[in-house]
């Protein structure tokens, strides 16, 4: 006896908000032991904790957003069952696009609030401003992965 599982409505649409939310845990991560870093030598200094840092650990958790909207933008196409996994394959790119924004851009906040360590005065525009611009890679990724999703 052979046993025939019917998937309906999944393409596999969630792929890019789970690997996005990935992305965002680990460059929260990243940002956050810089930030610990930073609050640590703030405390040996007996410095003001700049909160700056609290931005640069923040900013990596918006990727999640984006493949929110992907997956939903995927899930809103209702597309045939037979392209599932053309569709999985298409968020799993997409997943990995965001994901990689998120990554490296709490690697750019660990390391501007290395930076914050040794002069807080100094580029904490130019640090939210890099940040911005590895943001732009995961909307780019979310805006034009969402204009490569047929019509129903």
């Amino acid at each position: 006896m052979m046993l025939s599982t019917v998937v309906t409505g999944f393409g596999g649409h969630a792929i890019a908000l789970g690997i996005a939310g990935v992305g965002s845990a680990i460059g929260t991560g990243i940002a956050g032991m810089g930030a610990l870093g930073l609050w640590k030598q703030s405390i040996k200094d007996k410095k003001k904790l700049p909160a700056l840092a609290l931005a640069m650990v923040g900013m990596p958790l918006s990727q999640v957003i984006y493949g929110m909207i992907f997956m939903n933008s995927m899930i809103g196409a209702n597309l045939n069952p037979d392209s599932y996994m053309n569709q999985m394959i298409w968020a799993f790119f997409v997943g990995i696009a965001i994901a990689t924004s998120a990554v490296m851009q709490g690697k750019v906040g660990a390391a501007a609030c290395a930076n914050l360590a040794v002069d807080d005065k100094q580029g904490s525009g130019m640090y939210i401003a890099a940040m911005g611009i590895i943001e732009t890679v995961a909307l780019l990724a979310m805006v034009f992965g969402m204009g490569g999703i047929p019509s129903a």
